[in-house]
């Protein structure tokens, strides 16, 4: 991964990454970007985000009914009413028929027709279940009001078992199957206005011979051809499986709701029904094992009528909820994650989180919005997860290139340091070298003219050798503090200098070991000097700690990396065990992290025991095109 990294930030402008601010603008822009993309990629299809939308979407049912509630008076619906036919009217609805015949509740269905038609109706929906064998009566019933009678096809499609009997169906206006999607939270929201069979490629059910749309729509259809009011078969909404979901439109619409009872008995007011949809439905009170377990976002357990007419109303009204495309929506997502991945990556911890609180809040507010008015359902957990991951991915990587720019900061102040340092030393050596060192010399000369004055007197010879002494040691703090050496002889000469000396005071074995031939290796002076110092300060260390009888110095380049290693076979090292008062291996690493080298200490291979002292510093291949012999 890093190599692939590397890789893509050589193809970038040399511009864009340079070691500046504007760099880093682009760095945490770029990353930001990606990390927000990556965040979008990860969460577009995430089935937990999709349950957690759908247990949103009851909130938001719940949020707009709560507004409507308080803005404006309690909806009632004004075109369709309910009749419910259940245990509660003293009717048996479980009785089995007699001989094989008819169920006894379609003597008492005929009746209750015959009841709501005299109102004039405009259309009546029979949503219960008529499957067995007809009643010759409720087949009159349905032949003389046959232009405003739809029956609903209860059960499985598969089974025809469960549809009512042929009589019955050709003496309806319309068949329909009450068909509503239930969500897995239990919620009964997605309508299919239209749902493709894709083995005969019709946008409806299909049966034999016979075909059959979804029970919302039949009615929707003929309200619109009878009244002239609502979406005609063409302006409704096509629905496949493969679309996004249509939403029924809950939005506590009250109903007026009668008994059979009160119908047959004439306990309904005048004008009821009339110029209405009227549905007939059961609600089953006694066992409880019966009720429907169905619940729409405002009410835990409803009728499947009132689910209907809710579905029908929706249609009618033209008030169904679209859900916003997915496809549009995904690349949406992938647009704004991206966005807001570079805007986390680059804004101040100071104004980021409430900057991000913000963006979340004012999206709620705006899909609330859009749900509540304009009837669009815009899936709003992976815009959120996006903000969130967005929002963590961007905070890393802030961190991440703000901790990178105080470290190369402070890396550059300590390199300045270094160089201002270096200055200062070559400055006291000059001084040293012009004033200290002649007045030295000076001084000696005078000796030799007492000694020549005071002949016989030890004195003067005594003076002359401590100044003789004294010289040398100034030439070698001199050299210490600035080592001309470097400008006189060269790089590797300086390095080969080093263990002259080195066997000249120790009595220790030296070996210079010269991989390449090469001396410049397009490195600048400040990192040929530190360079030095580390070898300088390696072999102290041998000088002052190792107690060892030989040392080597091995240079050269190896692909694209300089390398150096110091070896010697003394005492040897811990590099785990290396204490924190270790001042001339801590000044090692300091200096090789200023010029971005990597040290390390091990056993060396050519000897039994000892330390080595390895230093890998990049080059430029190009330049030098070298190899290790």
């Amino acid at each position: 991964m890093r190599q692939l990294l590397a890789s893509l930030k050589r193809r970038l402008p040399a511009q864009t990454t340079k070691q500046g601010r504007d760099g880093l603008l682009f760095q945490r822009l770029f990353w930001g970007t990606l990390a927000g993309c990556l965040a979008t990629i990860l969460l577009a299809e995430s089935p937990v985000l999709d349950t957690m939308e759908l247990n949103l979407l009851e909130w938001r049912f719940k949020v707009a009914h709560e507004i409507n509630s308080n803005l404006m008076p309690q909806d009632k619906s004004q075109d369709i009413v309910i009749v419910t036919y259940d245990d509660e009217d003293q009717f048996d609805l479980e009785a089995e028929p007699m001989d094989g015949g008819p169920e006894p509740i379609q003597e008492v269905l005929a009746e209750l027709v015959n009841e709501i038609e005299r109102q004039h109706p405009l259309l009546v929906v029979m949503d219960i279940d008529l499957s067995g064998r007809p009643d010759p009566r409720l087949i009159r019933v349905f032949r003389r009001y046959r232009s405003n009678i739809v029956l609903a096809l209860l059960g499985n499609l598969e089974d025809p078992s469960d549809f009512p009997s042929a009589e019955l169906r050709k003496a309806c206006a319309a068949c329909a199957y009450d068909f509503l999607i239930r969500e897995p939270n239990g919620l009964v929201c997605q309508l299919p206005l239209v749902v493709t069979d894709y083995e005969s490629a019709s946008p409806v059910y299909n049966y034999g011979q016979e075909s059959f749309d979804s029970l919302p729509k039949a009615v929707a259809a003929l309200i619109a051809s009878k009244g002239g009011v609502g979406p005609s078969i063409g302006q409704m909404p096509r629905f496949t499986t493969q679309d996004v979901p249509l939403y029924i439109n809950f939005s506590g619409t009250k109903y007026d709701t009668y008994t059979t009872s009160q119908v047959i008995n004439g306990e309904v007011p005048d004008n009821a029904f009339k110029n209405k949809v009227v549905v007939l439905g059961t609600r089953f009170t006694q066992k409880k094992d019966n009720t429907p377990q169905v619940r729409t976002p405002l009410d835990d357990n409803v009728t499947h009528a009132q689910i209907q007419a809710d579905a029908i109303r929706t249609i009618h009204k033209n008030l169904i909820i679209s859900t916003f495309p997915r496809d549009i929506l995904h690349h949406l997502l992938l647009l704004a994650g991206g966005s807001l991945g570079a805007i986390a990556s680059v804004l101040k911890m100071s104004t980021r989180t409430t900057s991000f609180l913000c963006i979340s809040m004012v999206l709620v507010v705006l899909t609330q919005t859009l749900f509540q008015l304009a009837h669009v359902h815009v899936p709003i957990v992976p815009v959120l997860a996006v903000i969130m991951l967005s929002f963590i991915f961007g905070t890393l990587i802030y961190l991440d290139t703000d901790l990178r720019l105080r470290n190369r900061e402070l890396a550059e102040a300590r390199e300045a340091m270094q160089i201002r340092a270096e200055q200062e030393r070559q400055r006291i050596a000059e001084d040293l070298h012009d004033e200290t060192l002649p007045a030295l010399s000076s001084v000696a000369r005078m000796a030799d003219r007492l000694s020549q004055d005071l002949e016989g007197n030890p004195v003067p010879n005594e003076m002359r050798q401590k100044l003789d002494t004294a010289v040398v040691e100034m030439r070698r703090v001199i050299n210490d503090l600035h080592p001309s050496v470097l400008e006189t002889m060269g790089f590797k000469p300086a390095l080969d200098n080093l263990l002259v000396i080195l066997e000249r005071d120790m009595d220790i074995e030296t070996n210079f070991n010269d991989l390449d031939d090469e001396d410049d290796y397009q490195i600048g002076d400040m990192t040929k000097l530190q360079l030095y110092r580390i070898v300088q300060e390696s072999l102290n260390n041998v000088q002052k700690h190792s107690g060892a009888s030989r040392v080597e110095v091995a240079i050269g380049v190896k692909g694209n990396v300089l390398t150096i290693a110091v070896r010697d076979n003394g005492r040897g090292i811990d590099p785990d065990k290396i204490r924190s008062d270790s001042h001339g291996l801590l000044n090692i690493r300091q200096r090789a992290q200023l010029i971005g080298a990597s040290v390390t200490w091990r056993v060396p291979e050519s000897f039994e025991n000892g330390t080595e002292l390895s230093l890998e510093l990049p080059v430029n291949v190009a330049e030098t095109r070298k190899v290790i012999k």
